[in-house]
């Protein structure tokens, strides 16, 4: 509401600006009453803004702001001297210095006209919201990533953990089948050459048994080796050090298995030699499991807990940081009162994060700490995704309607002009002096146009700059760059004091294409309100 009251008094500012710059004829109302009509509109508009950024100041200072700030250029460009100046100026038939003057004025209060409109301002905020919300969208990011590597250096700690246990576990199976069979052996070398059927019947289901219990051993060390080449894949271009325990293991199995059958044959002496060969086997196996196992302890030692606990509290610092900083965002804007998208979730990583980097200051693995953490990291950066897509979209919708405004307002003053060029064109061919020159007056005149057709320029780049800071293809910058081109010819033309058909022309041209924007924008605006 109190937006829509400045964009009234910015309306009523373009009304005096025709006032301003009105052509000086001597039919109908007189320059003189002109220029008082447009001094007196203005004043009562500074009155009026006087009066409202009084009411604004305390619930709306920054639309008192914008009011001060017109204000305050009315007073440094002395824009009511120069209003009054100009009166004595026509007053005393001085045309030609109350033209000049005139031109400042007009040029002064199409400043204060842009001052008091503002229409970009909007659109600067939510430029400035994408570009903080995008800033902490990315810190998250980075973080997010930097969790998901502690979390994965906390993963692999635990399962090289884990694999330590379980080779320890094989390697204590195979110590006890060797003492079993050491046993055994003792047993066998104490029956003789040729055993009692009795005793030997003993071994052979002894060393059955024995035979079975090694070659589950060996299958179990077998999906163990599979797990280390997972766990510890060796380097490419580098042979995988150490020899496979499942071998030592599955050689054993075979020479338990004739022992037993020389046995069940009451052959004690062959039975030995096999027996031999399976202590043979499973001391292989061990020693094959050792150096699996030192192999996995150097690449824990490449993981230290302390320095993944050192890691994990530099990203929890972090994780706060930002979380503060977007609480302090929030308490800068102070107008909607809502939380920045994702804060809570940032904030929820915090204390997992910190119970995280306790866990491994114990020497324990935090994956699962570790992972919640990423969650909330996750679902923070989804929060702030989808309120930039959100914004992007608001973004691209207030861009579509502030090029309609820019270019609507911007036909309204290419057709006075084109009109004042014509004018003028019919003029000068009835002033001109005997030596074929212009007076003074008229092509000062023709200056102004030029002038105001630069300021269209002006205005073409600008709205070329905004759809730059929007990011968006899809509103026709190939044709507005066209359209900045056709001012510049046309604001050159004036300059050399032109106004024949092929100025009035490209001025048409002009025309055409303001108008050809404006139509497409408003289908464009139609079809994005529809759901198109």
């Amino acid at each position: 509401m109190i937006r829509r009251g400045i964009a009234v008094f910015a309306a009523l500012l373009f009304g005096v600006l025709p006032l301003a710059h009105t052509e000086l004829r001597a039919q109908g109302d007189t320059p003189v009453s002109k220029q008082e009509l447009a001094r007196s509109k203005f004043q009562e508009l500074t009155e009026r803004m006087q009066r409202l950024m009084a009411v604004l100041q305390k619930d709306s200072p920054d639309e008192a702001g914008l009011l001060s700030a017109g204000l305050q250029y009315v007073r440094e460009a002395k824009i009511h001297e120069d209003l009054q100046h100009v009166a004595q100026l026509l007053e005393r038939g001085d045309f030609d210095n109350a033209l000049a003057e005139m031109t400042q004025v007009r040029q002064e209060l199409t400043r204060l006209y842009e001052i008091l409109q503002n229409r970009n301002t909007d659109l600067k905020k939510l430029l400035e919201e994408i570009a903080k919300l995008q800033a902490f969208r990315d810190r998250v990011d980075d973080l997010a990533k930097q969790q998901g590597e502690e979390k994965e250096a906390s993963a692999r700690s635990e399962e090289l953990q884990k694999h330590l246990a379980e080779i320890e576990a094989q390697k204590q199976r195979a110590e006890q089948l060797l003492a079993q069979q050491q046993d055994l052996r003792k047993d066998t070398n104490e029956m003789g050459l040729q055993a009692a059927a009795a005793p030997a019947k003993k071994a052979e289901q002894q060393q059955s048994q024995l035979q079975k219990d090694t070659e589950k051993l060996k299958q179990d060390l077998q999906a163990l080796e599979k797990k280390d080449e997972q766990v510890q894949p060796a380097q490419p271009g580098q042979p995988s050090k150490g020899g496979k325990p499942s071998e030592g293991a599955g050689k054993a199995s075979k020479s338990m298995g004739k022992a037993a059958e020389s046995l069940g044959q009451q052959k004690s002496e062959p039975a030995l030699k096999d027996q031999d060969q399976a202590m043979e086997g499973l001391k292989q196996s061990i020693k094959d499991l050792e150096e699996m196992a030192e192999k996995a302890r150097r690449e824990l030692e490449k993981l230290p807990f302390d320095e993944q606990a050192k890691r994990q509290e530099q990203t929890q610092h972090a994780t706060d940081t930002l979380s503060q900083d977007m609480e302090k965002a929030e308490q800068k804007d102070g107008e909607s009162g809502e939380p920045t998208p994702g804060r809570k979730k940032v904030q929820q990583a915090v204390p997992k994060q910190r119970a995280a980097a306790g866990t491994l200051k114990e020497y324990k693995p935090a994956k699962q700490k570790q992972q919640d953490a990423k969650d909330d990291l996750e679902a923070a950066r989804k929060e702030l995704d989808e309120a930039l897509a959100q914004l992007r979209q608001q973004l691209q919708d207030e861009v579509l309607r502030a090029l309609e405004e820019r270019f609507t307002a911007m036909l309204k003053v290419q057709r006075e002009l084109s009109v004042e060029t014509k004018t003028l064109d019919t003029t000068r061919q009835n002033v001109l002096t005997a030596a074929g020159d212009l007076p003074a007056s008229l092509a000062q005149r023709i200056q102004a146009v030029a002038t105001s057709e630069g300021d269209l320029e002006v205005e073409a780049a600008d709205a070329l700059k905004l759809l730059e800071e929007e990011g968006t293809t899809a509103v026709f910058p190939e044709i507005i760059e066209d359209l900045k081109v056709q001012l510049h010819d046309v604001a050159k033309d004036c300059r050399a004091n032109l106004t024949a058909k092929p100025v009035q022309d490209k001025q048409r041209d002009i025309e055409d294409t303001l108008e050809l924007l404006i139509n497409a924008l408003r289908k464009t605006i139609e079809r994005k309100e529809g759901g198109c």
